[in-house]
């Protein structure tokens, strides 16, 4: 299919914006999302600890006001950060356009946002675009500045017999450094293979910038295959799948393909098959339609793995799979594998209709208690219960659907009532401020969007697109945690590639994990406030460091809200 002009430009000026334009660093006193605000929803900015009620929004283009008013003059305490924020409301202003906000009579404003239908496309097409700068195996250049050659591409060693090694070639890159684990993995080919099903008329061949644009197949689904052949390349031959390919120990930055150390392939678990035996299912599903053969391959693949969690009813590893003696870096380990057994079973039974994969799904929905956390590479229950409420009507079971039903909006009533306490409506609790915070506040908004779908109640909508306007720059930083991402966004993240490469900006599109209470580089505690303990330090991997499973769930998020509203990515 022959990409559209109108396609192109705005890719290339997407690169050229995310490249390009030298970020202000300065944090700003009026905090907006930093791309903007599409025209019928909810439009909130905040003043940060100073009270001054008069404000003016003034269009660029003309330089003239187009609405003025007063800021809420009671501020919200803010209990995670220490900040007083006062909020403005603009809600009113539907009109397309370029825009800052500035203080009457003071010389602060905000940075410059939109208001439009496409306020967040070149954010989706940046996340969505990172999978490809995250390819592993394979020279990564597409015309753009971030490229390199083939890496990775000797067999790696099995850790419990050095002397018989496997191709384990392709997949992404986990983080910011070059390991690989099934468990992210398979979370982040989801992510991305549900933002297709639920928007499948907006994906096309030719979107993205990638080697396998106009092969006929939507390029969302060609970034999924590439992480998907990794997956089948980990399944050993009794259908059990192998949990990681990583070095021994961290060594050093460097760029991937001067990567020396040996790369080993860990022991099977069964938390990892279950991840496999669910998105292999999910991709069959959605591949049957571009790529039979493909969609075969991934269908008997997921049985096998299938097979294997019924001859072994209890997890393997005893435990869950934890790191042998002397190995570091990333375990992903699960000491329970429960829900990654029950995600398989809908993901199969949507897939082929078998019975017996709804009864296993009958017999164990009730057990893990209905939604009650959010989704991670560890709790993927949410995936099971939200791809069952898409079940047709006439092959669903009516008490397991209204149990999740139930579920969901008592969760996200919680959800909401935390947003509207927070100073700047961001989900997160005091506790939930750890590694990957961010991907946390995106897995929430996830669940809060799925509330929507279910129900219809707009109030859903509204707190999801609060985490993204959060994200997008109205926090208490100013910041965008995407790198590439609005006019003051992350320059210093914990990525080795993008650290290396000698390029000025990072790899585009990247979600770094955010606030971490815990954070202690060189012992030293950001803050007394867990909303407050970051910093744009390429050195701080603690609170700065991007994960494909993060950048996946912020892609399905932007994704949501770019296309959910009758417009497709060419449409932009």
């Amino acid at each position: 299919m022959q990409v559209s002009c109108r396609w192109m430009f705005v890719l290339l000026s997407a690169i050229c914006l995310m490249s390009c334009q030298e970020p202000s660093r300065a944090q700003s006193t009026v905090l907006v999302d930093q791309l903007g605000y599409r025209p019928n929803d909810q439009k909130l900015a905040f003043i940060k600890n100073y009270n001054h009620r008069g404000f003016r929004i003034i269009d660029t283009q003309t330089n003239k006001a187009v609405l003025s008013g007063d800021a809420d003059p009671v501020g919200a305490v803010d209990q995670n950060t220490g900040d007083t924020t006062f909020a403005i409301d603009f809600s009113s202003l539907t009109t397309p356009g370029q825009y800052r906000i500035v203080l009457r009579d003071t010389t602060k404003h905000s940075g410059g946002f939109i208001i439009g239908d496409n306020a967040y496309i070149k954010a989706a097409i940046a996340s969505l675009q990172s999978f490809y700068y995250q390819r592993c195996g394979t020279a990564v250049d597409n015309g753009a500045q971030w490229k390199h050659p083939a890496c990775h591409i000797l067999p790696a060693h099995f850790f419990d017999d050095h002397k018989k090694n496997k191709d384990v070639a392709g997949g992404w890159h986990d983080a910011g450094d070059y390991n690989k684990f099934v468990p992210t993995t398979a979370v982040s080919a989801a992510f991305l293979l549900y933002l297709y099903d639920f928007l499948p008329e907006k994906f096309s061949d030719g979107q993205l910038n990638i080697p396998e644009s106009h092969n006929g197949i939507p390029d969302i689904l060609d970034e999924a295959r590439w992480g998907l052949l990794w997956l089948l390349k980990m399944q050993r031959d009794d259908g059990a799948v192998y949990h990681k390919v990583s070095i021994k120990q961290w060594t050093g930055e460097h760029l991937p393909q001067e990567e020396t150390d040996t790369q080993y392939i860990f022991g099977v678990s069964s938390a990892s098959t279950g991840d496999f035996a669910a998105v292999t299912a999910l991709g069959a599903r959605l591949f049957n339609r571009w790529d039979k053969g493909f969609a075969q391959i991934l269908l008997r693949a997921s049985i096998r793995a299938w097979n294997f969690l019924q001859k072994h009813e209890s997890i393997v590893p005893a435990g869950g799979f934890r790191n042998p003696a002397g190995i570091e870096g990333g375990e992903y380990g699960d000491e329970q594998d429960a829900d990654e057994r029950l995600w398989a079973s809908v993901e199969l039974y949507r897939t082929t209709g078998n019975s017996i994969y709804h009864e296993y799904f009958l017999s164990n929905y009730k057990a893990l208690g209905g939604v009650n956390y959010t989704v991670s590479w560890q709790h993927v229950q949410n995936f099971a219960y939200y791809s069952y409420l898409n079940v047709p009507v006439d092959v669903r079971n009516y008490e397991a659907h209204s149990f999740i039903v139930a579920s969901l909006t008592k969760y996200s009533d919680t959800l909401l009532k935390r947003i509207k306490e927070n100073g700047y409506r961001c989900v997160l609790s005091p506790e939930e401020y750890y590694w990957g915070s961010n991907s946390v506040m995106m897995g929430h908004a996830f669940d809060l969007i799925n509330a929507y779908e279910a129900t219809r109640l707009k109030s859903y909508l509204h707190g999801a697109l609060d985490q993204l306007h959060y994200i997008l720059g109205r926090n208490t930083f100013g910041i965008s945690f995407v790198t590439g991402v609005g006019t003051n966004p992350v320059m210093h993240p914990y990525h080795q590639f993008s650290m290396l490469d000698g390029t000025d900006a990072p790899v585009p599109g990247l979600l770094v994990s955010g606030c971490n209470r815990f954070s202690r580089l060189q012992g030293k505690i950001l803050s007394q406030y867990p909303g407050q303990c970051y910093e744009d330090n390429v050195k701080n991997y603690f609170v700065n460091e991007p994960a494909i499973n993060y950048t996946a769930s912020f892609a399905f998020v932007v994704g949501y809200f770019a296309l959910r509203d009758g417009k497709s990515v060419a449409d932009q």
